[in-house]
């Protein structure tokens, strides 16, 4: 019995040691084997708990939205949803009584205790996803009201209702999504019915009826004549626009601006564009361009609009000088100032071939080629025919000389083809002519034919150029004014055999910039022996055919 007690009271001491030790000297604020939310928190202080807590992400959890074929991923925490852990954390450090804690220590080393977190929602978070807005996320809106002019009046024509939330709903859902990984990430909004919108039709239709009621007058500057515009007709110049939340009212400017024009159809008259012509000592002149005087300034658009804003029944109008002439001014701005290129060719006399030179010498004359413009001598001058004073003349037609409509020009592409070359211009589309003539520069010269080939004149300087062909009875000159940019030479030539029978011709130049640059490029000719393709066959025709009637050919001499 002795031996029972002594051994009793040495457990019981033990026991109590024990616990002193474990849980009181040793211990934390936590006991053995707790966790709080499935994170073990067990023999940790609290701090130490809260920062395992923390980490452990309750909140993090992605979830997804869908709504109306659109869809939002966030965490739980960006949709609202907090979670609270101080309950727990006060359930896991209460032992109970002094005389309980003993057992409560005994009890923790062999068995577990867990505590639940507790989830909410922030309501104000969730609903901020949707809205009215624009830029709303899930937008509970189709936008602005359409407002049209019926029979008079102003009416929106696309009423709209849309789907409401329902919130209880999806609070409930988010919130078990959150709290169990087991329950599906992606939840469709859930609806509660359709509600009419209101998106402020009322009111800006109420504006733009009061602003255009009764129409307004005009009256131009300087008269004393007042025209009526009826209300019909103003309001048919509004224009809404912006967002339900910041609608518009606005004119169509080009309506008002061409009904005004309408009105005062005939005031005024088109200013005529300035012009350039060379005296007979070569100085570049400026003539002509008057200023004019049209119906009305595009400003009386605002200035309509601020009356009808305002309330003003008698809007004054004004004219303006013809915005699309072109100046003195505007010539001036050119930079068309001096002779920059320059060439003559010659011809006889009296030749039919004559009069299709000095025709499109007339048609050029005054061309101006402006800075990245390309020049090209059959868009402008077109096809060359009888009706626009063109005549019969020789040409070169599959390597064998005969007439057609317009013969000869091609000694005026040959002349623009050296001026260009000497004034160091660039060349988009050319070709020379498939025999070589005598009159012209060997292996520098060029042929036109519609639509092909085609001479282009590339203006790659920051100055327009003029072009200026002039005839004699025996010559033609082209001259080229602008300011000197840039001035080409012939540096070389070389020649090639190509194929059997042609020559090819290469002719070197050097182009000398104004700020000291030196480029060199080439172009090219290639010649062949009259009816002889390069391949050395035969191109005369066996069979004779009148060449009156040929409306173009392949190339002119």
């Amino acid at each position: 019995m002795r031996k029972a007690l002594v051994l009793a009271t040495a457990l019981t001491v033990a026991f109590v040691v024990g616990w002193l030790i474990d849980d009181k000297i040793l211990g934390d604020d936590i006991s053995h084997n707790v966790s709080i939310g499935g994170v073990e928190v067990g023999g940790s202080s609290v701090d130490v708990a809260v920062e395992r807590l923390d980490e452990a992400g309750f909140d993090q959890r992605e979830l997804t939205l869908t709504w109306s074929g659109l869809s939002l991923t966030r965490t739980a925490k960006d949709l609202g949803v907090s979670v609270d852990y101080g309950d727990a954390l006060t359930d896991a450090v209460d032992r109970g009584g002094l005389f309980g804690q003993p057992f409560h220590w005994i009890g923790s080393l062999f068995s577990s205790s867990s505590y639940d977190v507790t989830y909410d929602l922030d309501d104000t978070v969730l609903a901020s996803f949707f809205g009215i807005d624009d830029d709303a996320v899930f937008p509970l809106d189709f936008g602005r009201p359409t407002i049209e002019l019926v029979d008079g009046e102003f009416v929106e024509v696309d009423a709209k209702s849309v789907a409401t939330v329902d919130v209880e709903a999806l609070r409930s859902a988010v919130l078990a999504a959150a709290n169990d990984q087991t329950v599906e990430a992606e939840i469709a909004v859930p609806v509660a019915g359709e509600t009419s919108i209101d998106r402020g039709a009322d009111e800006i239709i109420a504006q733009a009826t009061e602003m255009t009621a009764d129409g307004i007058q005009v009256r131009l500057k300087g008269q004393f004549e007042i025209i009526n515009i009826p209300e019909a007709a103003v309001r048919s110049w509004i224009v809404f626009g912006g967002t339900r939340a910041a609608p518009t009212i606005e004119l169509n400017a080009g309506l008002v601006q061409s009904t005004i024009e309408t009105l005062y159809l005939g005031i005024g008259e088109r200013g005529e564009d300035a012009e350039f012509r060379i005296s007979i000592t070569g100085d570049v002149l400026i003539v002509g361009g008057a200023p004019g005087s049209v119906c009305c300034d595009p400003a009386i658009v605002d200035a309509i609009y601020e009356a009808l804003l305002g309330g003003d029944d008698l809007i004054e109008v004004w004219p303006i000088e013809d915005p699309d002439a072109h100046g003195i001014a505007w010539a001036e701005s050119l930079g068309v100032t001096e002779l920059i290129g320059e060439f003559t060719t010659y011809y006889k006399p009296g030749q039919t071939r004559v009069t299709n030179i000095h025709r499109i010498a007339e048609l050029t004359q005054g061309v101006l080629i402006h800075p990245e413009e390309i020049f090209s001598v059959n868009d402008y001058v077109g096809v060359r025919t009888r009706a626009n004073g063109f005549v019969d003349a020789g040409v070169i037609m599959n390597g064998t000389f005969q007439t057609s409509v317009g013969g000869g020009i091609s000694q005026y592409a040959t002349t623009l083809f050296n001026a260009a070359f000497f004034a160091g211009l660039d060349f988009g589309e050319y070709q020379s002519h498939s025999i070589y003539i005598s009159r012209y520069p060997y292996g520098r010269e060029a042929t036109v034919s519609h639509p092909h080939p085609d001479l282009q004149i590339e203006n790659t300087t920051p100055y327009t150029v003029l072009l200026w062909p002039t005839v004699t009875a025996d010559s033609i000159t082209v001259s080229l004014y602008s300011t000197r940019y840039v001035t080409g030479e012939q540096t070389g030539q070389t020649e090639a055999r190509e194929s059997v029978s042609c020559t090819r011709v290469t002719t070197e130049r050097t182009r000398t910039y104004e700020d000291g640059r030196v480029e060199v490029d080439h172009v090219t000719a290639r010649y062949r022996p009259e009816g002889v393709a390069c391949n050395g066959t035969s191109t005369r025709s066996t069979t004779t055919t009148s060449t009156t009637t040929i409306p173009t050919a392949t190339s002119l001499p």
